[in-house]
């Protein structure tokens, strides 16, 4: 179960995210976002993301998030495609220092596609405590699903997704979709290298979109509709 090295895809980025009501003319905001100075188009068909985050016992990532800890770590395996089946994933170390994000991915490779189950989350996180070598025990405590639009800048140099029907279940030492919550909120937000900061600053001004701590780990909403000008 070693990691190779050569495989191993890490990335620093800025991240910024906006909540945005569902009740939004989804349409409208891919023509919006079209039009602004970025002049985004979508980069390549929608699809399924599916995402188990973990935790260790005293839920620490969840506290460093609500608490507002400027550097964090978050857990987690994704796929894509049906929910209920993991097939072709992959693990992933989140951490953020304020508002510069930065992802590690690591290959995973299975002989054979994994159900959503009990017997397939504690098969999952054998594997995941295998791949990662870390000593303290890390439990699947919460998955979200969602549907993900690609964008990318007319210069390439800026990446945006915009997520919707997103859909949470929680999980208590592997009791599997023990709660189901569906969100009133889409995502959208916008990735990018850090030299591009100023950049992006500058043009965001033509889009009206009120900035908001948000996250599918932990989700803070708006009261207010988002719109663009």
């Amino acid at each position: 179960m070693n990691i190779d090295p050569s495989k191993i895809v890490s990335v620093d980025r800025f991240e910024r995210k906006w909540d945005i009501r569902n009740d939004i003319d989804t349409n409208a905001f891919f023509i919006a976002i079209s039009r602004s100075n970025f002049m985004f188009t979508e980069l390549y068909s929608a699809r399924n993301v599916n995402t188990i985050y973990f935790d260790d016992i005293d839920y620490s990532s969840i506290s460093e998030n609500l608490n507002g800890v400027r550097f964090k770590q978050k857990y987690r395996l994704r796929w894509y495609g049906n929910f209920e089946t993991i097939s072709k994933p992959q693990l992933e170390i989140k951490s953020k220092n304020g508002l510069i994000g930065k992802k590690t991915t690591f290959p995973i490779e299975i002989s054979k596609d994994i159900k959503l189950d009990y017997d397939g989350l504690e098969e999952i996180s054998n594997i995941f405590a295998k791949k990662l070598g870390i000593s303290k025990i890390l439990y699947p405590i919460l998955s979200t699903h969602y549907l993900r639009h690609y964008f990318v800048s007319s210069d390439k140099n800026i990446r945006a997704t915009f997520d919707k029907n997103l859909k949470s279940f929680q999980m208590h030492t592997f009791l599997n979709l023990s709660f189901k919550k569906d969100f009133n909120n889409s995502i959208f937000e916008i990735k990018y290298n850090k030299n591009y900061d100023n950049y992006v600053k500058k043009n965001l001004k033509n889009i009206s979109l009120r900035m908001s701590k948000s996250s599918k780990y932990v989700t803070t909403a708006l009261d207010e509709p988002i719109s663009f000008s």
